[in-house]
């Protein structure tokens, strides 16, 4: 699984939540967009699944212009870090049909603990032990 990183935070908070990613991801798979414009590019290109969003926003005008990408990431695997916990912040980023919803306060552990279960959940021949057990599809 690769994760598409947006973050246009100080580097303080963005080398924060990427020092927890990092471990579980080798750093290949780890694809990250300083800015929305460099995100929207890599949206329009095709996008190799299995492929989770994770997408840091520092403010309600951010938050503003992610929407405008909306059509890109419906429907994709998205975890959302809000700037805040006000209801219009969360009411617009639930817009975005995230998977997970956390803060910017938070010490991104819970990120982590989705993006575990998000890769469980992905087959992958390095996860094959976790699928050995899984009855074989009715045809």
């Amino acid at each position: 699984m690769n994760v598409i990183l947006y973050s246009d935070q100080n580097s303080e908070k963005r080398e924060k939540l990427q020092s927890v990613i990092r471990p579980l991801f080798p750093n290949e798979q780890i694809e990250s967009h300083p800015t929305i414009e460099s995100l929207e590019k890599r949206l329009r290109r095709f996008i190799q699944e299995p492929v989770v969003f994770v997408l840091q926003v520092s403010c309600m005008r951010e938050l503003m212009q992610l929407l405008t990408l909306r059509d890109w990431l419906v429907n994709r695997k998205l975890i959302l870090i809000l700037p805040d916990e006000e209801r219009n912040t969360i009411a617009n980023g639930l817009v975005l049909q995230p998977r997970f919803v956390t803060c910017n306060n938070s010490d991104f552990s819970d990120v982590l603990s989705v993006l575990e279960k998000m890769q469980a959940f992905t087959f992958n021949p390095k996860n094959a032990d976790y699928w050995a057990g899984w009855p074989e599809a009715p045809c």
